[in-house]
């Protein structure tokens, strides 16, 4: 993020492909500000569903790390 805040996410590739395929329409000027990434098992607390929301002109660059689960 551009304030120095880096975050993490742990995302199926379909999940990540989503988020990619965003991030580009909307670098083409298509699309929504942002984007909500579902926190899955991170849903600390007595909610029923959380979510980040990511701001697209505050993205400098991501990273994705695939693995394979054994």
């Amino acid at each position: 993020m551009n304030s120095g805040l880096e975050k993490e996410f742990g995302l199926s590739m379909a999940e990540v492909n989503s988020f990619i395929t965003w991030y580009e329409n909307k670098q083409s000027g298509i699309g929504t500000a942002s984007y909500a990434i579902n926190k899955h098992d991170n849903n600390k607390g007595p909610f029923t569903n959380r979510k980040d929301y990511v701001i697209f002109n505050k993205i400098l660059t991501f990273e994705v790390s695939e693995y394979t689960a054994k």
